[in-house]
């Protein structure tokens, strides 16, 4: 999944820039105002790697553990 929003674009380049931090922002999308979280997605064993290594639509074949795979986006409606 690619992102979709100028703040999950944001985030995940933070995420990658600053490894162990995570991303915080508002966001307005359609009339509704969010609180989006972006945590990265950490290779945490081998099957995480290769699984994302063998994607048909993956960036890269050469992820490994320990590696930030992605991002997990969460999103909250505020008021």
């Amino acid at each position: 999944n690619a992102p979709r929003t100028d703040v999950e674009k944001e985030g995940l380049k933070f995420i990658n820039e600053n490894p162990g931090q995570n991303y915080y922002k508002e966001e307005v999308l359609g009339d509704k105002k969010y609180f989006t979280a972006i945590y990265a997605d950490v290779a945490v064993a081998p099957v995480c790697a290769s699984c994302h290594n063998e994607h048909k639509d993956s960036p890269r074949t050469d992820f490994k553990v320990g590696d930030i795979l992605g991002g997990v986006v969460i999103r909250v409606p505020l008021g």
